[in-house]
């Protein structure tokens, strides 16, 4: 009986989850809002579902019984990009919108037993820009003295399936299927040939949103020392995508074939990731988890790789994105076994090179190229709350805080290549507040 009333719950919760919105920022910095109040460290420490879905599947046999999270982020960024020709300047604050990034996660594992598995539906990465065409801003002029107006809209729903094994009394192991679910609109969009008459180029645009499927594997491990200490670590697989396709138009009013049907291609895939870090319990009340993350951008269709512009075709070679190392740190204190305090802090660095001058430009990544993708973020201040409403039901509340961090680079443009005396400053902050719901029978 037991089984089947937690199936009514699965499919009931399934039913109610939120259609996947946008976040900001490619990659999350922890996922729901216990993981993500500490910083987004726990591949060692088993914290509760969503965290052990996104961190490490061997944290799923930690688990007793059935655990289902559900949860609500909601954030508001401040994206600004300023410009700098000679003395000629502009600046531009992005059109920005409250987001909503829902999550859903259900482990279940038999103390009985060394199998445990899970299921998760998880908004893990994204960005998301509106920029005005600004007759003010230079890489906001219209088209083709500028790129006119900027908008860019990709949401990532990872969907795992997630098995645990306890191979030993100190050893656990985790196996998770990954099934990818991305949504992606870019206007105009830089990296397809424009539309050239007499030397005149416009960018198309793929404004509609389309989908595409992708897919991954993350492989875990979680080993014991003692009662006090855990050393846990995950391999994440880069996860390909299908390629998107968009139906477009010709978008140069000088053409003959202006308004003709035309569709437009771009592979955009997701970084393989490695995560290691150690969970402390110095006592009952007191858990603190490390994490340091590798991310390895290069090569990944769509953000890695050659970044830089091709002035001879007058479109975008790619973002190029660095690979980047990330730290967090986070701990929980539980003064009563209703109430627990948390706190965390993330430092990442930006994949968006910078100091690249020159000719070098042309073939690297940059801020301009990245005017899409804004990725600025370092620092994360994390905070928040949990209670247990009865021995069944907790409540979560969590708040962080991304500072204005800046990104610089030449200017670039697609006929003429380096713009002289040039320069780019691309910002953004962040302030988000979570709340989630976690059961336990």
């Amino acid at each position: 009986m037991r089984v089947h009333h937690s199936l009514i719950v699965l499919v009931a919760c399934l039913l109610l989850l939120p259609v996947p919105a946008h976040a900001q920022g490619h990659l999350l910095h922890g996922i729901g809002p216990v993981n993500s109040s500490m910083g987004g460290a726990g591949v060692a420490l088993p914290e509760e579902s969503q965290g052990a879905l996104h961190e490490n599947p061997a944290l799923i046999v930690d688990a007793e019984g059935n655990q289902i999270s559900f949860s609500s982020e909601f954030f508001k960024p401040g994206l600004r990009v300023d410009s700098r020709v000679g003395t000629r300047l502009g600046s531009t604050d992005a059109t920005e919108q409250l987001g909503v990034i829902p999550g859903f996660g259900w482990i279940a594992h038999d103390p009985r037993s060394k199998v445990g598995m899970g299921f998760g539906l998880l908004g893990v990465a994204g960005f998301r820009t509106d920029y005005p065409q600004d007759s003010s801003n230079v890489l906001l002029l219209p088209q083709p003295e500028g790129f006119g107006r900027i908008a860019t809209d990709l949401t990532i729903t990872k969907i795992p399936v997630a098995f645990g094994i306890q191979v030993s009394p100190k050893l656990a192991v985790g196996l998770s299927l990954n099934v990818y679910r991305g949504l992606l609109a870019i206007s105009p969009l830089p990296v397809v040939d424009p539309n050239v008459i007499s030397g005149v180029g416009i960018l198309p645009s793929a404004a509609n949103q389309v989908a595409s499927w992708g897919f991954g594997v993350q492989l875990g491990m979680l080993y014991k020392i003692n009662p006090m200490a855990s050393i846990g670590a995950a391999f994440t697989t880069k996860q390909k995508f299908q390629q998107y396709s968009w139906n477009s138009t010709n978008a140069n009013p000088l053409s003959v074939s202006y308004g003709s049907a035309r569709q437009l291609t771009f592979d955009l895939d997701g970084p393989a990731t490695v995560t290691f870090g150690v969970g402390l319990k110095p006592s009952k009340k007191l858990h603190v988890a490390i994490d340091g993350r590798y991310v390895h951008y290069d090569g990944v269709a769509g953000v890695g790789g050659p970044g830089g512009v091709d002035i001879v075709n007058h479109k975008l070679i790619g973002i190029g994105w660095r690979n980047i190392w990330a730290g967090m740190a986070g701990i929980q204190f539980s003064p009563s076994p209703m109430l627990s305090v948390r706190a965390g802090f993330n430092y990442a660095q930006t994949p968006i090179r910078q100091g690249i001058t020159g000719a070098a430009a042309l073939t690297s990544g940059s801020a301009v190229t990245s005017m899409g993708t804004p990725a600025t973020f370092q620092k994360h201040y994390t905070a928040g709350v949990g209670m247990m409403m009865n021995p069944h039901m907790g409540f979560d509340i969590a708040y962080y805080r991304v500072p204005r961090e800046t990104v610089s680079g030449p200017i670039l443009s697609l006929y003429t290549g380096v713009v002289p005396d040039s320069q780019i400053d691309m910002s953004n902050k962040i302030d988000s507040l979570l709340i989630g719901l976690n059961f336990h029978f």
